[in-house]
């Protein structure tokens, strides 16, 4: 049976990838590939992607594979016996893109590095996701999400300097992977206009520090100007109110002068403290210090109203679960629902960008373990009794 339940008109129609990609960051790059239409073909090892294992599960499915692996095609492969090997070749002699995220080497010695692959088919896009890149000092170890997050410094500043604090979110992967989404249509859109295959490299480093960095590394752009330092942690501030929390970004006067009366503080409009974006800037620390007198005398809705009357980016802090209920989210769809045959009603993640012409199709579920061997060694010409011998083998599975 199939994944999707609709048939994909997206961009990346007609195209085929094979994933060796197990967690996050490849398979999240594979899903948004899925989502624009490719053929997604996921390599599982013979007992499964690790991913499968995380629970919650509903019917054999994890949740959280559920979110990085939708649309896609699975069949497990020993990719060490010859005759793995082999049946990878043909596969790979008919794909448009490889995506990996082993540790460098690892592919090489498998003989499915990008020379190897790139030797039967010149054309191909072969995307490769480490932690620390090919090369270097770190190239050889280990990385996951937490360990790059302690890493760049983030930390630290996340827990304003007094005890590191991580995203308790994979954010290192997910960036990673929306950066080695990018990497793949940039190689393929050079492949469309004449150009050739290529290896396209990503490392979970250095995508996060290109994310996460700005921002942080204001007071070292220019070390040499002996600039004065801003504490930019304090510009995230929650405010409590009455009944909860409310947050937001004052950045005009105007926007200055709202916010105060929202919080019904209209005796600090005047304060030379908070008197143009330089000087509130100075003392962002003590103008939400400030609000947040006045938060404590009135309920979330009466300080949205009036902020809203004014203009001022200001909203509440919601749960999840207020988020899921939110009429903005459903008004945009930014979770989508569909009924699968089996699994029932199944809530993903809609894929962020509207494309009008040629939409995403998110109307899919992540495939079984091994759900589709039988159709992609179909695929590539192996008949039934051969498909058997290798299932008896172990082999595939």
């Amino acid at each position: 049976m199939s994944t999707s339940s609709k048939a994909s008109s997206g961009p990346c129609t007609g195209l085929r990838v094979i994933e060796f990609a197990t967690m996050v960051s490849g398979p999240y790059c594979g899903q948004m590939l899925a989502d624009l239409g490719a053929e997604v073909i996921k390599l599982e090892p013979i007992e499964g992607d690790g991913l499968r294992a995380v629970r919650p599960e509903y019917k054999g499915l994890g949740t959280l594979f559920v979110h990085y692996n939708r649309g896609k095609k699975s069949i497990c492969i020993d990719l060490k016996s010859p005759q793995g090997a082999e049946v990878v070749r043909e596969l790979v002699r008919t794909a448009d893109v490889v995506l990996e995220n082993f540790r460098p080497g690892v592919m090489d010695r498998l003989g499915m590095g990008y020379g190897a692959f790139s030797a039967i088919n010149p054309k191909l896009v072969y995307v490769s996701i480490s932690g620390f890149g090919a090369s270097g000092p770190y190239a050889d170890r280990a990385a996951y999400d937490q360990v790059i997050q302690g890493l760049t410094g983030y930390m630290w500043a996340q827990g304003e300097n007094q005890s590191p604090q991580p995203v308790r979110n994979p954010v290192v992967d997910k960036i990673s992977a929306v950066t080695a989404f990018h990497g793949t249509l940039a190689a393929l859109l050079h492949r469309e206009r004449g150009g050739s295959g290529q290896h396209v490299s990503v490392s979970l480093m250095d995508a996060y520090a290109s994310f996460i960095m700005p921002g942080l590394v204001n007071n070292e752009t220019f070390p040499d100007a002996g600039l004065e330092h801003y504490a930019m942690r304090q510009v995230f501030h929650p405010v409590k109110t009455q009944d909860g929390y409310v947050m937001g970004h004052v950045q005009t006067n105007s926007q200055f002068v709202g916010c105060a009366r929202a919080f019904g503080r209209e005796d600090i409009i005047d304060d030379p403290r908070f008197a143009n974006p330089r000087e509130r800037l100075k003392h962002i620390g003590e103008m939400w210090g400030e609000m947040a007198v006045g938060g404590a005398t009135r309920t979330t809705e009466q300080i949205l109203s009036i902020a809203l009357a004014h203009s001022v980016p200001l909203g509440p802090v919601q749960t999840v679960q207020q988020f899921l209920e939110d009429p903005q989210a459903r008004h945009n769809q930014t979770f989508v629902e569909f009924e699968d045959p089996e699994y029932g009603v199944v809530r993903q993640m809609n894929f962020p960008a509207r494309l009008d012409g040629s939409p995403a199709n998110v109307q899919a579920r992540a495939p079984r373990q091994g759900e589709h061997t039988d159709a992609i060694l179909a695929s590539i010409g192996l008949p039934a009794e051969q498909v058997a011998q290798l299932k008896e083998a172990r082999t595939v599975s």
